[in-house]
């Protein structure tokens, strides 16, 4: 029999929390907590509380050294503190806050060059990766994503609060942002993780961004529009917020899992 994968998780929000009780309930005998950790221990405590098996590992370095695969759940800056310790060890690693690898390029270079893990990069909020993948073989010539959301979905932004931009008074869709990738990242660093997905995907680095919001919605939505000399591409994708984090779209709960099933699987459906 196959041995259980060790998985370490990074971060225990809303993403980190779904994912430790599906390990824990859905991929008994094919993968085991090994550890889970979280700058807030309450968050800590709170996952720990909903596990029938409960990891003994609860430190940052200790999780990374103790686990076969370990899953970034946590913010661009975890991720860019996570990478360099899983480099040394040449772990498996999933990242969630992939804007980590627009934010800071060197370390998307430095992992082409030097990394001897596995990558993985679950599709996220949004769908037809595939298709843009394919893309990558083609010539693009523009890329557009429109992201627009409930007013809960985007609280607390320090971009809008330095702006003085009170989107709970926002009576119809409104914009609220128009830039490139890099620009949206930096701004946005928890909302629009969907274009750094788009790019490590496509490989088209002047992708549009559009962030609206809209007080008429419940859900998050997410708009590309892709103009090819090989094919044109619309895809939009509603997204029902997490009931933990407004800001998490649950498709990337259930996009994470998809992926941890198919790693753990002898048989695999799709590409």
């Amino acid at each position: 029999m196959k041995k259980e994968v060790k998985i370490g998780i990074i971060g225990c929000g809303a993403i980190g929390g779904n994912l430790a009780k599906y390990i824990d309930l859905a991929l008994k005998g094919r993968m085991r907590l090994s550890g889970i950790y979280d700058i807030d221990e309450r968050k800590i405590e709170s996952v720990l509380n909903i596990l029938k098996i409960k990891p003994k590992m609860s430190s940052f370095s200790g999780v990374i050294k103790e686990a076969d695969l370990i899953i970034e759940a946590a913010s661009i800056e975890a991720a860019k503190k996570l990478i360099p310790e899983v480099f040394s060890g040449n772990k498996s690693l999933i990242i969630l806050s992939v804007g980590v690898f627009i934010r800071y390029p060197a370390i998307l270079n430095s992992m082409i060059d030097n990394y001897k893990g596995n990558i993985y990069i679950p599709s996220g909020a949004i769908c037809g990766i595939d298709g843009l993948n394919s893309l990558r073989q083609g010539k693009i010539k523009r890329l557009i994503l429109t992201t627009s959301k409930p007013p809960k979905s985007l609280s607390g932004v320090g971009f809008l609060q330095k702006r003085k931009i009170d989107i709970f008074s926002l009576k119809k869709e409104t914009l609220i942002f128009k830039g490139n990738m890099k620009e949206a990242i930096k701004a946005f660093p928890q909302n629009i993780n969907v274009a750094a997905t788009i790019f490590l995907a496509t490989g088209f680095k002047n992708i549009e961004v559009l962030i609206k919001v809209d007080p008429e919605l419940e859900r998050n939505t997410h708009r590309i529009e892709v103009e090819a000399e090989e094919a044109r591409i619309k895809l939009q994708i509603e997204n029902v917020p997490s009931e933990n984090n407004p800001k998490t779209s649950y498709l990337a709960i259930l996009s994470t899992q998809a992926l941890l099933d198919k790693l753990s699987s002898r048989i695999v459906v799709g590409s």
